[in-house]
């Protein structure tokens, strides 16, 4: 009788699994949508993303076949997706300040998390800041393609009329004939050309002056994401991915654009591209696409600051949040989860398991289940923090030294020749010494600091309320005294130096992809100095 009444729960419960499954395997095998994309110029490894997230079949995975389209006369990136003519695009700072004159327009991801976009002077003019360039004549686009430059200009008290602002001819030529005194550039692509052709040159870049801009945005329209919510997440899912693996392959997007769209530029001039533009995207210290609200929230102040935007701003809908959607598949996959475990449940009680396996599978499971949570915060080799951990405890310490008007240290960490260790006595002996810094830097900091490797030989420490520099220049000594201590590996004794760049909160930044972005560009001054005592 027992046995007669389990079967018909097993039965049921196949029903059910068998029809959520078919549900979810129908929704899956959904017909390909077709996307149009728009970019904001002309195809160069300024967008190699989306590129590799074509020829990959990233966008095929989850059921997208996406058409990108060049820049041409008469097109933007804003006004093809509010024509509906594509339903996603990439752009500047300009979305936030069309977000803020009423278009409907929501940012997805930022791609780089700081502006390429430039002034470029040439050095015999002796034009060095903003205020040099009054009474003189530059080309910019409007005030809605070149928001930062506009916002620049405002901020240092500068009046439209002083510059002679004309229409930008898009021809470089006139910035190097001198027809221009400065012309809107890009640091990821002109500064190469005047290296070629030996033309000394100065930049006046608007995050000097307080303008630090989210740069190549994702985007799409508020309607796009009220009717097809699931397509916008797959879509930014698909792209995200193309990113990581132009950021990982960069060599394979260069042959890529050279041999299929048929670029007209050098392999050299694509790779200072890819090179500049890794300093501005920071795969490797923030996540691609990552937007902080509260930067957007001081972008949009810059505009309002300088009387580009109404004082009564808002910008709730604009800045997109993955969460809700991540929450709903969540639920679907413990909904799945549940109803396969219960369907194991009665399977093994009516094939006579027994309990005590059961209980043992499900502590296999709990155990599984830790060892996947350890792997996802946890630095595999090293055992510290990583990344997934690393970022939003030091968001957290962030917000609680501006609430107790405390400050923080940030440092970078950066082994020195470390590749000739691996290339000398092996990857053995290399992760040996990983484990040995790691252990190093955990015993240089205190219980509320935190230290963390972000990716092959460079590591992080978080210092919370310090008194000041000094307190960091002690902790770094300590940190430099202990990673020398010599290592014995198979008889040779192998000793280590680093490299340390250090950013402050708030003096150097009040997010940390700034904070980490400054103490980046620090270790690397440290690191060139280690160079030439080496040479």
């Amino acid at each position: 009788m027992m046995k007669q009444k389990l079967a018909r729960v097993f039965w049921v419960l196949f029903a059910i699994t068998s029809s959520v499954l078919s549900s979810y395997a129908c929704a899956v095998a959904k017909p390909i949508e077709v996307i149009d994309f728009q970019l904001r110029w002309h195809h160069q490894f300024q967008f190699a993303g989306y590129y590799a997230a074509v020829e990959k079949g990233f966008y095929r995975e989850e059921g997208l076949e996406v058409r990108l389209h060049e820049a041409a006369q008469g097109k933007t990136p804003i006004g093809e997706v509010l024509a509906g003519r594509a339903q996603y695009a990439e752009s500047n700072a300009e979305i936030l300040y069309a977000r803020l004159q009423g278009q409907p327009l929501v940012a997805l991801a930022s791609i780089f998390q700081h502006s390429p976009s430039v002034l470029l002077v040439r050095k015999d003019s002796n034009i060095t800041t903003p205020h040099d360039l009054i009474g003189k004549r530059i080309m910019l686009l409007n005030a809605q393609t070149d928001a930062d430059f506009h916002a620049m200009l405002r901020h240092e008290g500068i009046k439209p009329d002083a510059i002679d602002i004309v229409p930008s001819s898009l021809d470089f030529e006139d910035f190097v004939s001198g027809k221009v005194a400065a012309f809107n550039s890009y640091l990821t692509n002109e500064p190469y050309i005047l290296n070629q052709r030996g033309i000394e040159y100065n930049v006046i870049n608007p995050s000097a002056y307080g303008i630090d801009f989210y740069s190549d945005i994702l985007f799409t329209s508020e309607q796009e994401l009220k009717t097809h919510p699931e397509r916008v997440e797959a879509f930014r899912r698909a792209t995200l991915r193309g990113w990581r693996y132009a950021m990982d392959n960069p060599a394979e997007i260069i042959d890529l654009l050279l041999f299929k769209y048929q670029v007209p530029k050098s392999r050299e001039h694509l790779e200072f591209e890819a090179r500049a533009m890794r300093a501005l995207i920071l795969p490797d210290l923030v996540e691609i696409g990552h937007m902080n609200p509260g930067r957007w929230l001081r972008m949009a102040e810059a505009f309002s600051d300088v009387g580009m935007a109404d004082k009564n701003f808002s910008l709730d809908g604009f800045v997109y949040d993955p969460n809700p959607h991540e929450v709903k598949k969540l639920k679907r996959t413990v909904v799945l989860i549940s109803l396969a475990s219960a369907l194991s449940v009665m399977i093994a009680a009516l094939f006579g398991f027994g309990w005590v396996r059961l209980r043992r599978e499900i502590e296999l499971r709990k155990l599984a289940e830790e060892e996947v949570r350890k792997l996802a915060y946890n630095d595999p080799l090293t055992g510290i923090a990583n990344r997934n951990t690393f970022i939003p405890y030091a968001s957290k310490q962030l917000l609680a030294a501006q609430r107790n008007d405390q400050k923080i240290a940030l440092c970078f960490v950066d082994l020195n020749f470390f590749k000739n260790i691996n290339d000398s006595y092996g990857h053995e002996a290399g992760d040996k010494v990983l484990i040995q810094v790691a252990k190093a830097l955990s015993s240089s900091i205190r219980g509320a600091d935190m230290v963390a490797r972000i990716g092959g030989d460079e590591f992080v420490v978080l210092l919370t309320d310090i008194n000041g520099i000094e307190d960091t220049s002690r902790t770094i000594a300590n940190i430099h005294r202990a990673i020398s201590q010599g290592l014995m590996f198979k008889d040779v004794e192998i000793v280590v130096t680093a490299s340390i760049g250090v950013a402050i909160f708030p003096t150097d930044g009040m997010e940390i992809d700034e904070l980490l972005s400054k103490a980046d560009q620090a270790m690397f001054k440290d690191k060139l100095a280690h160079k030439m005592l080496n040479l």
